[in-house]
């Protein structure tokens, strides 16, 4: 377990696999996704070419690398649209995370049912819609979040074009 950025406790996992064989952090998520139940998939992953060990042989769990959030360290996808960026910036204050992206799944990038919860509250009181948690399940990214507000709740949307948000007239 480690404390991440919003100060909550995530299960963390370290992974040594044969040289020359390590999956994308994403597909060994997916395949933990396809073996445990969900609140045993970690949230943070370190593969490792070796563990650390102490003296006496065994890892010492002190030496280990602060684990990255799955999924994380990939190119990140500005929002697209004024919702997009809305939920970008939830999905940061939420999980503590100030590069999340567009594209990014809430669950790859460490966020887990609790905090789906608690973005379901924000997005409530900020934009007066009525969602359950399924809707974070179902459209994890906030790209496909965005258009799951624009398709089932009729919500109005701005294209930011090339310029994002700045490109707004009287935001920057």
């Amino acid at each position: 377990m480690i404390t991440d950025p919003a100060g909550d406790k995530q299960l963390a996992a370290y992974v040594r696999p044969a040289p020359g064989s390590a999956p994308p952090p994403g597909d060994l998520r997916a395949h933990l996704a396809e073996q445990l139940p969900a609140y045993m998939v970690p949230g943070y992953l370190m593969v490792l070419d070796e563990f650390p060990l102490t003296k006496h042989g065994k890892i010492n769990k002190a030496a280990l690398p602060e684990p990255q959030a799955i999924g994380a360290g990939g190119e990140r996808v500005p929002p697209g649209t004024l919702i997009e960026t809305i939920l970008v910036d939830m999905y940061a204050t939420v999980l503590g995370n100030e590069q999340v992206g567009a594209t990014d799944s809430f669950f790859d990038i460490g966020g887990n049912s609790l905090q789906a919860m608690q973005l379901i509250t924000q997005l409530r009181a900020a934009l007066a819609v009525d969602l359950d948690i399924a809707a974070v399940f179902l459209s994890p990214a906030p790209r496909q979040l965005a258009a799951l507000l624009r398709d089932k709740h009729d919500f109005e949307d701005e294209d930011l074009g090339a310029d994002g948000i700045e490109g707004l007239t009287g935001v920057g």
